[in-house]
């Protein structure tokens, strides 16, 4: 869905996640499809999910293919890759930011003119004005009630319409417990997805444990972005 959600970067809300299997090799691809399989049949509203490639360095550089599980602007952001004879995997919780910088506000006020102008022509002044505000009242309350209505992927998907969708989020887009519970709902299982195939794969190999190491930059602030201190967690 518009390639805006593929092109901008997102920004990390917590430290990265990894686990390195040394004299480990897999197929990327079917990994992917086996997590994309998995969340197909759980039906989880609003899902969203795309193949990145991203460069490992500059303009020639080769690229390395991503899995990206997104909802509404949160996105779990997956890797598997050999590294030497190892492999790894590692998954990013990051969130999509959405600014609205002014030159998007300048089109949505050209938009409404246009769209009023066009009532206006078609039906006067008088019924071209009482049209437009029952026009726009019935399109207030679509808005205000997507997830009453039971319109969970029309709502992802307006999140991803370019200008329209930060007017949407900032002004109509109502938020409730039940959204910020799926959104926990949403973390919870994609994490959960992730390690669990992960270690179904590993021990189709053989390997009965794999340690989930999460990246900590609590070094030098000048070498957070290079290098990150690993903590270990149990798993």
């Amino acid at each position: 869905m518009f390639g805006l959600w593929k092109k901008r970067k997102p920004e990390e809300i917590r430290p990265p996640t990894y686990a390195l299997i040394d004299g480990f090799q897999t197929s990327t691809d079917a990994f992917y499809k086996s997590i994309e399989d998995e969340l197909q049949t759980r039906q989880v509203p609003g899902l969203d999910l795309v193949r990145l490639d991203y460069k490992e360095g500059g303009l020639l550089s080769s690229r390395r293919d991503y899995l990206r599980m997104r909802k509404e602007r949160l996105t779990f952001d997956l890797c598997s890759a050999p590294f030497g004879t190892s492999w790894f995997f590692s998954y990013r919780f990051c969130e999509i930011p959405a600014p609205f910088p002014f030159w998007q506000f300048l089109i949505v006020l050209a938009l409404t003119a246009v769209l009023t102008g066009g009532y206006v022509a078609l039906f006067g002044a008088l019924w071209g004005g009482v049209i437009i505000g029952m026009t726009a009242l019935g399109f207030v309350l679509l808005l205000r009630n997507t997830l009453t209505l039971g319109f969970e992927d029309f709502d992802a998907w307006l999140l991803t319409v370019p200008v329209f969708g930060r007017v949407y989020e900032a002004l109509f887009r109502k938020e409730t417990f039940f959204r910020q519970d799926t959104r926990f709902m949403y973390v919870e299982m994609i994490e959960r997805i992730i390690q669990a195939k992960i270690k179904e794969v590993t021990v189709s190999e053989g390997i009965e444990k794999v340690e989930f190491i999460e990246g900590r930059p609590d070094m030098h602030p000048l070498l957070a972005r290079l290098v990150q201190v690993p903590t270990r967690t149990s798993a």
